[in-house]
């Protein structure tokens, strides 16, 4: 105001005490300019100071999440860091009225976040440093419902899970069936078409799966889809599908090297191609035509009993457990078979990997396995199960009379027949 003031003195031929000898016009017309000029300044101003201000919420180590959902009024939510050692809360946002909310979280590299009302409505979110991520939906149905705009890895994840909840209602509906079927006559044959229909299920949600990651394999979506179950089963594991747990992760460490689900990843995958690396060192001990390498181990009475002893019998080498349902089944079904033709030359030599040799002595008798029996405390990380490629149980291969691998995967459906034929 005080430039203002000065700027009307210097007017040439003015002095405010004779303005009333002035035409209005006259006087007016220099405080206009003065008026202008000063607007002008502080347009430049609020200008710099709205450009100051975008720089700042496109902060390059922050992330805006923006959202309008309805039945979400007046209500608080959570941002949650998903990170391998727990889910910190990073920030908290409370919704107005409408359901809309905004907040700007830091986000120093693209990383997994939640967006989390309660226990039944969590949205997981993948932001990277700039991202303005808008959300829409209903707030009882957060994530099933969501629609996104401004995160391509939260679309894709949120579409995959979507999917995935369509097919986990179809396997509910089954479920009920089967809960309804009980008391029905024909429940065994309702029972196996209810079995073909959930593989069917199951078999179409892997192969979205695999589709997905192939399609996929730089986005940090893929891991988190790699990573679900379906229900309490895992979709796809290491063992089964190594190959494109390694291509996910070749491409995860170009793109993210350091993100740290990422990383934590990538030593999973470096465990598994050391391990796989193992496989085909050991697998060529075990190839069909090779002298079965020797095992030397105690049985129940403490004695050493080694492989090479059942040498002029057709022998069947078999890993096993007394914690194994499977391996206990198997027990009982091996029973009829060592009975029909140990008398013609047959014999098991059982390998436990009980670490309680109780339970194991125990399981042998209530099992009937009364064939011989030794015990490797070491589990599946022995030298043995090593040797003899043993990454599951139970696990049987069987020997010749004169030591050789006749097979090297030997399930209880082919043993009888392989038994008949080289006896």
């Amino acid at each position: 105001m005080l430039k203002l003031v000065k700027k009307l003195q210097s007017v040439p031929g003015m002095n405010l005490r004779q303005k009333k000898h002035q035409n209005f016009s006259d006087i007016c017309t220099p405080i206009a300019g003065v008026i202008m000029r000063s607007k002008v300044y502080i347009c430049i101003i609020l200008l710099g100071l709205t450009i100051l201000q975008g720089c700042k919420n496109a902060s390059p180590e922050s992330a805006t999440i923006e959202g309008s959902f309805t039945h979400l009024a007046d209500t608080w939510l959570y941002i949650h860091q998903l990170l391998p050692t727990g889910r910190p809360i990073i920030d908290s946002v409370q919704s107005d009225a409408s359901g809309h909310f905004s907040i700007t979280i830091p986000v120093k590299q693209t990383g997994y976040f939640s967006l989390k009302r309660d226990s039944k409505n969590e949205i997981i979110l993948i932001a990277a440093p700039g991202d303005v991520l808008k959300m829409s939906g209903d707030g009882n149905q957060m994530q099933s419902s969501c629609a996104f705009e401004g995160s391509k890895d939260s679309e894709f994840y949120s579409k995959y899970l979507q999917f995935t909840n369509e097919n986990l209602l179809k396997v509910d509906s089954l479920s009920q069936i089967f809960t309804a079927s009980r008391t029905n006559p024909d429940f065994a044959l309702v029972k196996d078409k209810l079995d073909a229909a959930y593989l069917q299920i199951f078999d179409n949600q892997k192969q979205s799966v695999i589709s997905f990651i192939s399609g996929h394999p730089s986005s940090l979506a893929s891991l988190l889809v790699i990573s679900n179950d379906f229900g309490p089963n895992p979709v796809l594991t290491e063992r089964e599908n190594p190959d494109l747990f390694i291509k996910l992760d070749s491409a995860l460490m170009t793109a993210y090297p350091d993100n740290s689900l990422v990383n934590t990843f990538h030593l999973r995958i470096l465990d598994l191609k050391a391990e796989l690396s193992d496989h085909m060192k050991y697998d060529t001990l075990i190839t069909p035509g090779k002298s079965a390498p020797d095992v030397q181990l105690r049985n129940q009475n403490g004695m050493e009993v080694k492989l090479t002893s059942t040498r002029g019998k057709l022998t069947l080498v078999y890993f096993w457990s007394s914690w194994n349902a499977l391996s206990r089944q198997t027990n009982m079904n091996l029973t009829r078979i060592y009975k029909q033709y140990h008398e013609s030359g047959f014999e098991i030599y059982a390998v436990s990997i009980d670490s309680d040799q109780e339970l194991w002595k125990k399981a042998c008798l209530l099992d009937k396995a009364y064939w011989i029996q030794v015990n490797d405390p070491k589990g599946l990380g022995s030298d043995y199960c090593k040797t003899y490629g043993v990454r599951a149980i139970p696990k049987m291969l069987l020997i010749s009379k004169q030591g050789s691998i006749l097979s090297a995967d030997v399930s209880y459906g082919n043993l009888e027949l392989l038994v008949k034929r080289n006896l």
